[in-house]
């Protein structure tokens, strides 16, 4: 339940206690005074909206809406218990004044956004993963983005420019703090945790799908009603944003321009795919929608417009991903190859197989992407010799190998230990 505080002029009583009766209203309050008339309501969350269209019909009111969960219980005293589960998503007049709120300020967004990329890049630089998470904490790249799929989704064309402008502004102040670091001390390679984040998975769409879905329930929901806190939700859609963000400031430095890409890469494909969600979720589950909000007067055709170059944009990243193997989806690849390796070692009847991995790197060989395929294998037969039954599997894997990646270099590290 909401509580509003309403005044207005003299002489609709009658209209309002029938209206906030209409909407399911709980223990009303009324009190007269000379000019006005002043009501304290309670009303379920999703009628709050609908409530305060019909209310503009009498006189323009003044209200105060407190954007809190009320417990109200009414007789019969035995159905108490049902009354206080009754919890239902926010209005979508909430909603909407809810993300306009979280805009703040650019110092706050600007300051939050260099400490974040500060942090990961001492993240990256010294392949501590935790200090990654710390970053996802203080990165503010969760709002801008949910607020750009409001914005979609009630039309409004000023609140999706702010929106936008903002996780640019995020964005690119994390990747000039990455590049200072990178400049003040000098990286000459990468570290394993950056070759780690610097590979993109065939699955990189999935992480923002969720993320936004996540994120817009989130908003939607009554705090009573919800599981899961705003700041983990937070993460979970800087998850893919901060390393790559600490990752295309680094690579700027040392001009790794393949690392760079899939870093811009990655930042895209995240905004692309949070907003399609958050604004499905935003438009049909929060009922935020163009005409849909008291006041709101937005753009069905910014929305449909809005939302079509969003989703054309998703195919055209999805086409380019696919078109270029393999440097989009090693990630998802290293596991690939590491399949069908292990299978092939495990055919050949003299070779105990103790350890393998199969990993990209970011150089080339003329032009092609190499692929490091190692093992640690062990001889059943110690009467073998080494060297041979070393030419002989890798003869073997050459020749039986196969995969769907056809441009590849293929790079064998196969060693026998001692028994």
């Amino acid at each position: 339940m909401r509580q509003l505080l309403i005044k207005i002029p003299k002489g609709h009583k009658k209209e309002v206690l029938e209206t906030v009766e209409e909407f399911q209203g709980k223990n009303t309050i009324f009190l007269p005074n000379e000019e006005h008339d002043v009501f304290y309501v309670f009303l379920p969350n999703e009628k709050v909206n609908d409530f305060l269209k019909r209310i503009d019909e009498y006189e323009e009111p003044e209200v105060n809406l407190i954007p809190r969960g009320v417990i109200s219980m009414y007789p019969p005293a035995s159905e108490a218990p049902d009354q206080v589960a009754d919890v239902q998503p926010k209005s979508s007049l909430e909603i909407y004044l809810g993300g306009i709120q979280s805009v703040g300020s650019k110092f706050g967004l600007i300051g939050y956004s260099l400490v974040a990329g500060i942090i990961v890049w001492i993240g990256l630089f010294t392949s501590t993963s935790y200090l990654l998470v710390a970053a996802m904490l203080v990165a503010p790249f969760a709002g801008p983005a949910m607020n750009a799929a409001l914005a979609t989704a009630a039309g409004k064309a000023d609140l999706l420019k702010s929106s936008l402008g903002r996780y640019g502004i995020a964005i690119i102040t994390g990747i000039v703090a990455s590049f200072i670091m990178t400049l003040l001390f000098p990286l000459k390679t990468l570290t394993p945790l950056m070759e780690q984040i610097s590979q993109v998975s065939k699955f990189a769409i999935l992480l923002p799908l969720v993320s936004g879905f996540a994120g817009a329930v989130n908003i939607c929901q009554s705090e009573r009603d919800s599981l899961v806190s705003g700041a983990a939700v937070g993460i979970l859609v800087a998850a893919s944003l901060a390393p790559p963000v600490g990752l295309v400031g680094a690579g700027m430095y040392m001009m790794d321009w393949q690392v760079v890409f899939s870093g811009l890469f990655r930042i895209l494909l995240q905004l692309l795919g949070i907003h399609i969600t958050a604004t499905l979720v935003f438009y049909f589950f929060g009922k935020v929608s163009p005409r849909g909000v008291r006041f709101l007067k937005g753009s069905k055709m910014i929305g449909l417009v809005t939302t079509g170059i969003v989703i054309l944009g998703i195919g055209a990243m999805m086409f380019w991903q696919f078109s270029q193997p393999p440097f989009l989806r090693k990630a998802s690849m290293n596991t690939e190859l590491n399949e069908v390796f292990d299978a092939e070692l495990q055919k050949i009847p003299y070779i105990l197989v103790l350890n393998k991995d199969v990993t990209f790197t970011n150089e080339k060989f003329e032009g092609t992407p190499v692929a490091n395929f190692a093992a640690t294998l062990m001889l059943r037969d110690t009467a073998l010799n080494k060297e041979k039954a070393k030419t002989e599997v890798i003869r073997h894997l050459k020749q039986n190998m196969n995969y769907e990646v056809e441009n590849l270099y293929e790079v064998f590290e196969i060693n026998f230990v001692e028994r």
